[in-house]
């Protein structure tokens, strides 16, 4: 099977408000574009946060893929509201 190949890749950096705590909170990743037919869009994030109570329940590290570049934002922003973030 071949290996896909990068198309595009960037820098990323996803800021949200924890609505809970009035804290602002920070991922930063790489979005990556492969050049294949099933879920070529891949956003890779790691945890900025340094607050010890907020990172509870947040991931350190977290990987989101999808069809579209919409599909996989749009799985980030349902991850942070179910975790009390507004994107």
């Amino acid at each position: 099977m071949a290996k896909a190949i990068k198309i595009y890749e960037s820098k990323e950096e996803v800021f949200g408000k924890h609505l809970r705590f009035k804290e602002w909170i920070m991922y930063s990743g790489r979005l990556t574009i492969y050049d294949r037919s099933t879920k070529p869009i891949v956003l890779k994030l790691k945890s900025e946060i340094y607050d010890d109570i907020i990172s509870i329940g947040m991931e350190d590290s977290i990987e989101f893929t999808g069809k579209s570049i919409t599909e996989v934002y749009q799985k980030l922003n349902s991850w942070f509201k179910k975790r009390g973030v507004d994107f």
